[in-house]
């Protein structure tokens, strides 16, 4: 495959998983300028990494798992950011159709609240993955993933009332 048939394929997968990592953009930085920089960043990290996609999973998965990493060591670069600094406009940037009515912003606030690693797996089971995908990408086993699942739905809900 020829280098420019690589880019297109290449952007044509990014482009369907677009609100994928607009969504870890938007959950995993705290200001506008912080998303767009994470988003450029996921998107060369991706490129750079394509060419070790082996279909062996789902490309969303894959993207996924790459995005994740990339934000990660984004943040750690960053500092350690707060909730106080949270800006609305980094949504505002984000895929609109994810974050178009006040119960999907608060929910978003609620879901910055969480440790890393529960924003992880509920953005993963928001996204539609099945326990078995999730345990895959976590390396949690699929019991383990359910579990967590469930305590973490628990904690939304009680931060869901405690802000309404």
């Amino acid at each position: 495959m020829s280098h420019s048939e690589n880019k297109a394929e290449f952007m044509s997968r990014i482009s369907d998983c677009a609100g994928l990592i607009h969504k870890i953009a938007a959950i995993y930085t705290d200001r506008k300028e912080d998303g767009e920089d994470l988003l450029q960043e996921i998107l060369y990290q991706s490129w750079k990494s394509y060419p070790s996609y082996r279909n062996d999973s789902k490309f969303s998965t894959w993207l996924y798992k790459v995005s994740l990493n990339t934000a990660l060591v984004y943040r750690r670069k960053k500092g350690r950011m707060t909730t106080e600094s949270f800006n609305d406009e980094v949504i505002e940037k984000t895929d609109s159709s994810y974050f178009e009515n006040d119960e999907k912003m608060t929910l978003m606030t609620a879901i910055k609240e969480l440790s890393k690693t529960d924003r992880l797996i509920i953005t993963l089971y928001l996204e539609g993955y099945n326990y078995k995908e999730i345990a895959e990408i976590t390396g949690l086993s699929n019991e383990n993933s359910a579990t967590r699942i469930h305590r973490i739905k628990t904690k939304l809900i009680v931060k869901l009332k405690n802000i309404a």
